[in-house]
């Protein structure tokens, strides 16, 4: 991407060319790709992506007013730009821009961001409207059909209640270990919730289902998301990549501090280390067997939480 924006820059002869991609639900823009002239004083976009760029760039659909551009080619059509969207034109104009032809990233209905070019040769610009006619009608295509195998993945790798790595990401990271080279250290962590059972049965699924999320939100304080999948049901695993055994056994107990932040969440934790990621099978059954243990001696002191039998 760095490359074609590289070429329609020096197409439109700008100071500055940019595709800026917008994510609606979290209300965020990052940069796909910029590029700019050797002598440009213009600065990164990253210097003005703040907490408040989203309203602005949120504000340009309006600003292009039933167009399918905004070219503004010489002072007059920056006065235009400014009646529409004063806030924008002065961020323009603050940036150092002369001109600006911009076009929506739309593809399906689907608005994904944004391709401008900044101070380009205004002599040459029917072609280069044209030119980015043609360029963000491919680039959308492409971008929506990434974002929607994106989408897939996510569905496919992600458990959907808890937000962490579903069973089918861990079996596939697992397998990773197991064919990769060996050398490398792994740390396994199981955790199991204690008296999901008998929450489920006072206080429905859906205190349940709470309970859960919690749990996740709770191994989130400790782990990445990336480091923690949900095996199913209310067992959880981590898997750590180059670590120690101290630093494994301090994990599991900064996990039991977090646990306290949540009302009625309490964790059974295994784990269980080896210093040959080939071997991480064997480290998931011993860490199996010992949150096993941990949820056994768990419940001979808690006897009231309907204790759960294990399936042979």
């Amino acid at each position: 991407m760095k490359s074609i924006v590289q070429d329609i820059r020096d197409l439109c002869d700008s100071e500055h060319c940019c595709i800026l991609l917008m994510d609606q639900e979290k209300r965020k823009c990052s940069i796909l790709a910029e590029a700019f002239s050797g002598e440009t004083k213009l600065l990164p976009m990253e210097h003005y992506l703040d907490s408040g760029f989203y309203t602005i760039a949120e504000s340009w659909e309006a600003t292009i007013a039933g167009s399918n551009c905004i070219l503004a080619k010489n002072a007059h059509d920056m006065e235009v730009v400014r009646e529409r969207n004063p806030v924008w034109h002065e961020s323009l104009t603050l940036a150092g821009a002369r001109n600006i032809v911009l076009f929506p990233l739309i593809f399906k209905q689907e608005l994904m961001g944004y391709i401008w070019a900044i101070n380009f040769s205004a002599d040459a610009a029917d072609t280069i409207k044209e030119t980015l006619e043609l360029t963000t009608f491919i680039l959308a295509s492409e971008l929506y059909s990434y974002r929607l195998l994106d989408k897939l993945h996510t569905l496919s790798s992600k458990d959907m209640l808890t937000g962490v790595m579903n069973r089918n990401e861990m079996n596939n990271h697992v397998d990773a270990l197991v064919k990769g080279t060996s050398g490398q250290s792994v740390g396994v962590l199981f955790a199991d919730l204690n008296g999901l059972k008998a929450i489920n049965d006072s206080d429905g699924h859906i205190a349940g289902d709470t309970l859960l999320r919690d749990a996740a939100a709770a191994l989130c304080e400790v782990f990445t998301p990336k480091q923690i999948f949900r095996a199913g049901g209310d067992e959880f695993v981590v898997i750590l990549n180059d670590t120690t055994e101290d630093a494994l056994a301090d994990s599991a107990d900064k996990l039991r501090a977090a646990a306290q932040h949540y009302e009625g969440l309490n964790f059974a934790i295994g784990t269980a280390f080896t210093a040959d990621s080939t071997n991480v099978r064997i480290a998931l059954r011993t860490a199996d067997e010992n949150m096993y243990a941990d949820k056994r001696r768990y419940y001979e002191t808690h006897p009231e939480q309907n204790r759960r039998t294990r399936k042979s």
